[in-house]
């Protein structure tokens, strides 16, 4: 099949439907700056040739707003994806724009998405962090709570520590994709705690077991990478990685650990 193609076709499997989150917008230094639930609603039509995309904000203070996409039509999509997660964003740190990585993995019916975004000089400006689950949300108002609280939990979900705090040996394997589709076979990969990754890169904890680890400033024709960790649960941790070389952005992939 061809690769972009197939790459379309993972867009519709893994994606179509509703999506129910709550977004959370973080500082770089993690605090929180605003909370707002979110439907992200996936439409496939003609045998899955579109794809309808519309998002319905609802913010805390009780307004809605709903934001239409233009339809993505078969191939052509700006997201890779892999069987566990997908990712879109800057391909190039360019003098004068924005940068932003966006990574999404997906276990079940749930995802988890971390967005760095970085100024017009490179520099990391915010974080957007998203737990999501298909068809309905997983939170205190569906269970009875109050609104305030169903914007910072998912009630249901086990309480589980940040990555960065389990000692296990985690084994797992890695798929790649390139910005041309090529999915070469998986390899086996270890894990290494975010923290045991590069010194000067800034690394934050969320809730809900969602970590990621960034340098705080970006360079045009520097290597760096956006890696974003999820423990779904005691005994799976995935993680999603941007990689970036001296001429841009390079490969997409997801490791997935079991113990």
């Amino acid at each position: 099949m061809d690769r972009k193609l197939q790459n379309w076709y993972k867009f519709c499997r893994y994606y179509s439907g509703d999506l129910y989150g709550i977004w959370t917008r973080y500082s770089t230094t993690g605090d929180v700056i605003e909370s707002w639930r979110c439907i992200r609603s996936f439409r496939p039509k003609a045998d899955c040739h579109e794809i309808h995309h519309q998002n319905h904000y609802t913010y805390a203070n009780g307004k809605t707003e709903t934001k239409i996409f233009e339809p993505y039509k078969q191939p052509i999509t700006t997201g890779l994806f892999l069987d566990n997660g997908f990712s879109w964003g800057s391909t190039n740190v360019k003098s004068g724009s924005t940068f932003f990585s966006d990574i999404c993995l997906r276990y079940e019916n749930s995802r988890a998405t971390a967005i760095a975004k970085y100024d017009e000089s490179g520099s990391l400006k915010r974080f957007t962090v998203f737990p999501e689950h298909l068809g309905h949300f997983l939170d205190a108002v569906a269970h009875g709570g109050t609104t305030k609280t169903a914007l910072h939990r998912f009630v249901n979900v086990p309480a589980l520590p940040p990555a960065h705090q389990i000692s296990s040996d985690w084994q797992g394997t890695l798929q790649r994709i390139t910005p041309d589709w090529q999915i070469p076979p998986p390899v086996v990969t270890s894990w290494q705690p975010l923290d045991n990754l590069p010194e000067d890169y800034l690394k934050l904890h969320f809730t809900n077991g969602i970590s990621i680890s960034c340098p705080a400033q970006v360079e045009r024709g520097k290597e760096f990478f956006v890696a974003v960790d999820w423990l779904v649960n005691q005994t799976v941790l995935q993680r999603g990685t941007r990689h970036y070389d001296r001429s841009g952005f390079t490969s997409f992939t997801v490791e997935v650990f079991r113990i």
